[in-house]
């Protein structure tokens, strides 16, 4: 038998009784003076209010609108706006480029000089017209008066009265008579085709003038809405021909951030806005875009565009659309938000502007009904069907709260039930934990806000 193993059953013993001393006395220990032993934790009172529940998603500012200046004549620029390059402002209406008109104002008159002999000749056609029309009527007349006159003649020489001769005189001048109304008639009938002719032709020089005059206000390039200048590519003294790419602007009233969110993020949040309507969750659906903007609506979630150029820049947007994708990548969805006037710098509040291409936060936020509890992450711990915190109790004991966890967040988790308010909760709980031990808490400002995540 090895005796030296009975050396330390001394040692032991007296472990074991100091071990069994100090957890019977607990919180009843004392120190060498007799005063109690109290233990520093960091702790925080719990604060019941309204938790505005945010969710982050990150995108880059766009343009809603753009308009790429493409050249639609040929010709040598003879001017362009003062200070014209990229990321300068150009305003609604505002003549940016002038291309050489010359060629295009000879084409134009010349166009119009043509209109104006179509215009002539339709029109001296229609005199023609109706003067043979009026011919045609008098000579109408004649021949019903030479075919009195045989008639006449007729009825004479069937009593004796006269001689044939007369009668066939009269009808070869009534044969002469008809010649000259059906020559009339038949060229009466032929203004129509004649007239058809020359409208045709009228309308011919009618779109050569449209298209002279549309050239030629072609070489003006006018910015059709205020913005800036993305890409730019124009000079004084370049020829230019058409499909020649001059430049592209950017609107500047209005931009768009397609933000990513993690669909899960965005159901938690609705989760604790909405905590009854499990409908609501359930219809945000990244793919069934209409629902889904009726959720976040019926929930109250707000977007906020937060722009970090040295310190923060707010802007407040609007939610339109998803655009109705995930990303096979990081599984986030687009939340497509707008932003009205951002485009444009503001003197007075010395806002930027929020410039195409930009990295932005986009922040959805909702307020909570209720009042609830925010707690750091660290100060619970959750186990596989429970959560609980350490609290200080009424006599500065440590002792253990069961709560219920109403949603998570990157640092703060939310609390529906097990505090109260005024409690004050532990945040780095003595090592080991053991519940009745005097404390003495170092008390910390709460959070105030839950952030229920972040990409």
């Amino acid at each position: 038998m090895n005796w030296r193993i009975l050396l330390f059953i001394p040692a032991i013993a007296v472990g074991f009784g100091a071990f069994v001393l100090i957890n019977r006395g607990g919180p009843e220990s004392a120190t060498s003076n007799g005063a109690r032993a109290l233990v520093p934790v960091r702790a925080a009172e719990v604060d019941l209010q309204p938790v505005t529940v945010t969710v982050t998603g990150y995108g880059r500012i766009e343009p809603v609108q753009t308009w790429e200046a493409i050249s639609q004549v040929d010709g040598q620029i003879i001017a362009t706006a003062d200070g014209l390059a990229v990321g300068a402002f150009v305003s609604a209406g505002e003549v940016i480029i002038e291309v050489d008109p010359r060629d295009y104002e000879i084409a134009r008159d010349r166009a119009l000089a043509n209109l104006a002999i179509a215009e002539t000749q339709l029109a001296e056609l229609n005199a023609q017209e109706e003067n043979t029309a009026e011919q045609l009527a008098l000579e109408r007349q004649i021949e019903a008066v030479v075919q009195a006159d045989v008639d006449r003649r007729t009825a004479l020489v069937e009593s004796g009265s006269t001689a044939i001769a007369s009668l066939e005189q009269a009808q070869r001048d009534l044969i002469g008579q008809q010649r000259r109304v059906l020559d009339l008639a038949n060229a009466l009938a032929l203004f129509t085709v004649q007239r058809e002719s020359a409208e045709a032709t009228l309308a011919s020089r009618r779109v050569d003038v449209e298209e002279a005059e549309r050239n030629l206000a072609n070489t003006r390039i006018i910015a059709p809405f205020d913005g800036r200048i993305l890409e730019e590519n124009a000079a004084n003294g370049v020829y230019i021909r058409p499909g020649d790419q001059l430049l592209t602007i950017a609107g500047i009233k209005v931009v768009e951030v397609v933000a990513e969110v993690q669909p899960a993020a965005m159901s938690d949040a609705l989760s604790l806005l909405v905590p009854d309507a499990t409908d609501l969750i359930e219809r945000f659906n990244p793919f069934e875009t209409d629902a889904a903007i009726r959720a976040l609506d019926a929930a109250g979630i707000t977007a906020t565009v937060v722009l970090s150029q040295g310190a923060e820049h707010r802007y407040e947007a609007e939610i339109v659309r998803l655009d109705g994708s995930v990303d096979n990548t990081t599984g986030t969805i687009g939340i497509v938000v707008q932003v009205q006037g951002a485009g444009i710098p503001n003197l007075e509040t010395r806002r930027p502007p929020l410039t195409n291409g930009a990295f932005v936060s986009i922040l959805f936020q909702g307020s909570t009904e209720r009042a609830l509890a925010t707690v750091p992450r660290t100060a619970l711990i959750e186990e596989e069907d429970s959560a609980y915190v350490y609290v200080v109790d009424g006599d500065t004991r440590l002792q253990r709260r069961e709560v219920a966890v109403a949603g998570r967040s990157a640092g703060d988790m939310v609390i529906s039930s097990g505090l109260a308010q005024g409690d004050t909760v532990v945040l780095t709980p003595p090592e080991p934990a053991i519940l009745g031990t005097f404390l003495a808490p170092v008390l910390e400002e709460a959070e105030g806000s839950a952030e229920v995540a972040e990409q």
